[in-house]
């Protein structure tokens, strides 16, 4: 296939899943295959097979992914384009780096192209295997069924962040690159619907039991999340605060007092996380924050360093300050092993999300007094005061806000879409001089338009 929708789509091969044991495979075979190649058919004779295959969908989402904690990933990429980081480089050492914290991205910049290509080729990869475990004649259903619904909220997860970035985007479910070579973008709100729909049919199927016990697979609660968070896009307040609930309401979850805990992996608030490549590496997020002496390319900005009140207990567990020839740089000390790590995972979910997805809905429904005590649960364990529940709501959306930075921040764009989809990206023109009311979407990579000129329109002023 050309691209990963209209030029570098290409099968995932299993071949390196099942002699090197299931643990990285990031090459996909060709539409045709070699003949030393395993044929997708032959994957799914066998539930240990398609087992492997869905291990690879996970390393996707790990490794190269938008949901990466390194320089692929969203949480850094957004962190930089909004006014958490601050780029330490300049545009001839790092030109993608700075054109990104400096809001001049273009159609051909390598983030916005890999963001888009790597989130395709991955989408791709599960609608093979949602067609191929379908389609098998080998496997009894009752054992492929879970696996299934793992797939659809793996699928509901890409497209759900996509659009968000760059709007009306290809939707595609099938492997047929006719289809995908030659097809339109569809519109945001149909998208939202389709994606609706992947995460009903998941929670028909997913227990909330866990696949395994260090929470490194979906189950029901994690689409009831990503529902919840589907239905704020969609403006369906009622129906979001309903799933928040759900989740809430689940007693495998409880907020971490002690926050030194709560990007540990035994963490009573995780919803979901990524397992490591190997035993002892450590998680992404901690090899591309933290720094010893002298940063690497991003720090903390200090906009976000002056939010924190000096009671915010958030500050001190997870900043860390490094001082170098009397001059002080902050970094992200959420994960804080960058070696010999045992005791971390890099996290997806968690309750945390709930909450504020919660706070969100009930202030839409103009229900202020009720949002203000979930979000004074939330300013407690971080050891602040409680906000008065007389606040106007607006005034509530605005600390709602700021709350979320704190609690979030450079964690896979939370401050991006919270911005978004509060209409709040204007404010960010006080801090960020280049930004522009555009940059509520990034440009659609002018080499898939060029392959495929049904991608037209570009996004307005690109």
């Amino acid at each position: 296939m050309k691209n990963k929708i209209t030029s570098t789509i290409i099968k995932f091969c299993l071949v390196m899943l099942i002699l090197l044991s299931i643990q990285s495979c990031e090459s996909f075979i060709e539409i045709d295959l070699p003949d030393n190649q395993i044929n997708t058919e032959d994957v799914f004779k066998d539930i240990n097979t398609a087992k492997a295959a869905l291990a690879n969908l996970y390393s996707n989402v790990r490794n190269n992914s938008p949901f990466s904690g390194n320089s692929n990933g969203i949480g850094l990429l957004l962190g930089l384009y909004t006014d958490e980081l601050e780029s330490v480089v300049d545009a001839g050492s790092n030109t993608e780096i700075f054109f990104v914290y400096n809001n001049t991205l273009l159609p051909s910049n390598k983030n916005t192209v890999n963001l888009w290509n790597n989130s395709y080729k991955h989408i791709y990869s599960i609608n093979a295997f949602i067609e191929g475990l379908t389609t098998s004649n080998y496997i009894d259903d009752n054992k492929n069924i879970h696996f299934l619904a793992e797939a659809y909220v793996l699928r509901a997860l890409y497209y759900q962040y996509l659009t968000q970035i760059f709007g009306n985007i290809p939707y595609t479910t099938t492997t047929d690159y006719r289809y995908n070579t030659t097809i339109t973008k569809t519109k945001v709100e149909d998208i939202l619907i389709y994606i609706e729909q992947d995460l009903k049919t998941a929670l028909e199927i997913l227990p909330l039991e866990y696949r395994s016990p260090e929470r490194i697979y979906p189950n029901k609660s994690v689409a009831e999340l990503l529902l919840a968070k589907n239905y704020l896009l969609q403006k369906q307040y009622a129906q979001a605060e309903f799933f928040a609930r759900k989740v809430l309401e689940n007693t495998s979850y409880t907020l971490e007092t002690d926050l030194n805990k709560v990007f540990k992996k035994t963490a009573k608030s995780t919803i979901w996380q990524l397992g490591l490549n190997a035993s002892g590496n450590s998680t992404l997020e901690a090899a591309t924050y933290i720094f010893n002496n002298y940063p690497n390319n991003q720090i903390i900005n200090n906009t976000l360093i002056n939010h924190f009140n000096p009671t915010d207990k958030r500050r001190e567990a997870w900043v860390k300050e490094v001082t170098q020839n009397d001059e002080h740089w902050f970094h992200p000390f959420k994960y804080k092993n960058n070696e010999n790590n045992t005791d971390e995972y890099s996290i997806v979910f968690r309750i945390e999300d709930a909450y504020f997805i919660l706070i969100e809905a009930l202030a839409n429904q103009n229900r202020t007094i009720e949002a203000t005590k979930y979000l004074n649960t939330i300013r407690q364990r971080a050891g602040l005061i409680e906000l008065h529940d007389t606040l106007s709501q607006s005034a509530l959306v605005d600390e709602m806000l700021n709350e979320s930075q704190k609690e979030f921040f450079c964690e896979h764009g939370h401050r991006f879409f919270d911005l978004k989809r509060n209409n709040r990206l204007h404010t960010l023109k006080t801090i960020k001089l280049n930004w522009k009311d555009k940059h509520n979407l990034f440009p659609i990579p002018e080499n898939e338009i060029l392959l495929n000129p049904k991608l037209l329109p570009q996004n307005e002023g690109y």
